[in-house]
């Protein structure tokens, strides 16, 4: 199974029910659900100079759609504030075909990447994964090293297993997105990082092959579940401190601002870039050809906004799709801040397809994608979706933007949060 064309609602299936609940109704022999919930916290107690340290930091974070680079990880996250928010419920006259309506809405705060996983970032988690000593307790499960990105070979550390295999990035390639990537890989990457990422590697520099198996997701759930689905893990683990995004969070952080019909008025806007029209694709910086199906460059016509439905052949001379960078589009952003969400690759989500025969089938992606139709695309409509795979497939145009808990994920943060400091935080953001 393939895109939404193949398995979408003219397939017979329909989204869950409104907000991060149970199962939905979907059309004959299917239906479709989500487990989601606000990941659990914990801490201990600080001492009083932490706690005025952390309440100084988490006091600059407060505000909407503010920004942190994440030590650990390099991700920069942006925070998703006013928790409780309303969900989509659809145009008017209603969209044929929409398959969003009852999501969006989110009853916590969380961040969520500014831009897709980097070159850089893959490139980290991949060494750590496959530049391994001989008997390091063998092959990791599921992983397969992407062809989509900006890293090329180089000689392993651990020289001496036949098998090691390690990256490197060219200057100027870090900021390119990455395809390949499959869910469970994508889940494989959070019990990465919410284990220490490669600053949790044990002699030898070598990361614990333990570190990529739990914590986020239990990878020993992943496989078929015996009746044509598949048996992996729901929904993040509790207490998760990396995560992929569910489809609620996921249409938020694209579609959803605070302030959309004024101060604390909030509301959705059809398109990613922060407003209700179509996001042009081609390269960055070209006017293109404004009418669909006709893609190319037009000096009269609007400069493309996204990173999708172009090619070397409809715009010769501008390059390639897969070696645009992430951020190559710095105007066009969510009503968070959130860039390229409209182009370069489609993003995991967690939410499934349940078929009453099959048990859960696919998981949903969002976004749309480098190199499609040349001309044609949704741009991210929050009334549609890229579709849904089985967690298995990495085709060239699936990628994963990240999601973690607030206060965030460092142990300092999370002592701060244990304390009533954050209390207070919390209550100056829910207006």
């Amino acid at each position: 199974m393939r895109t939404r064309r193949d398995i979408g609602l003219s397939g017979g299936l329909a989204p869950g029910g409104p907000g991060s609940g149970g199962p939905g109704s979907g059309g004959p022999g299917l239906q479709t659900g989500e487990v989601t919930g606000a990941p659990a916290l914990a801490g201990g107690r600080a001492g009083r100079a932490l706690w005025l340290i952390g309440c100084a930091v988490l006091s600059l974070a407060a505000a909407p759609a503010s920004a942190d680079i994440d030590p650990l990880s390099g991700i920069d996250f942006v925070r998703i504030t006013h928790p409780g928010n309303a969900p989509w419920m659809g145009t008017n006259p209603p969209t044929q075909g929409d398959d969003a309506i009852g999501r969006g809405g989110v009853d916590y705060e969380y961040f969520i990447g500014r831009y897709e996983v980097t070159t850089s970032q893959w490139v980290q988690f991949f060494n750590a994964a496959y530049d391994r000593p001989a008997g390091g307790g063998g092959n990791l499960p599921w992983l397969t090293p992407p062809t989509f990105w900006g890293a090329q070979g180089t000689t392993p550390i651990n020289n001496t297993n036949p098998n090691a295999r390690r990256w490197q990035v060219p200057a100027g390639n870090e900021m390119r997105p990455v395809g390949n990537i499959s869910w469970r890989m994508a889940a494989m990457y959070c019990n990465f990082l919410h284990n220490g990422g490669a600053g949790a590697a044990g002699p030898g520099g070598v990361v614990p092959r333990e570190n990529f198996l739990s914590g986020a997701y239990d990878v020993s759930t992943f496989g078929p579940n015996g009746m044509g689905g598949f048996a992996d893990q729901a929904t993040r683990s509790p207490g998760a401190r990396y995560f992929i995004p569910t489809r609620d969070e996921w249409i938020k952080a694209a579609h959803y601002d605070p302030h959309r019909y004024g101060q604390n008025q909030g509301g959705y806007w059809l398109f990613s870039n922060s407003t209700d029209e179509w996001i042009p694709g081609g390269p960055p910086g070209v006017n293109i050809n404004p009418f669909p199906g006709a893609p190319g460059p037009n000096p009269n016509g609007p400069i493309a906004q996204a990173n999708y439905g172009w090619d070397t052949f409809t715009f010769p001379g501008y390059g390639s799709p897969f070696t645009v960078p992430l951020g190559a589009y710095p105007d066009v952003q969510s009503p968070w801040g959130l860039l390229d969400v409209a182009g370069a690759t489609t993003e995991w989500t967690e939410q499934i397809f349940v078929d009453t025969f099959g048990g859960p089938s696919y998981r949903y992606l969002e976004g749309s994608y480098w190199g499609g139709a040349p001309g044609f695309g949704i741009a991210d409509a929050v009334w549609d979706s890229y579709g849904a795979l089985t967690p298995n497939l990495a085709p060239f145009d699936s990628g994963l933007r990240i999601a973690s808990i607030v206060p965030g994920p460092s142990p300092l943060a999370a002592m701060v949060f244990a304390t009533g400091c954050v209390l207070v935080v919390t209550k100056r953001t829910r207006k």
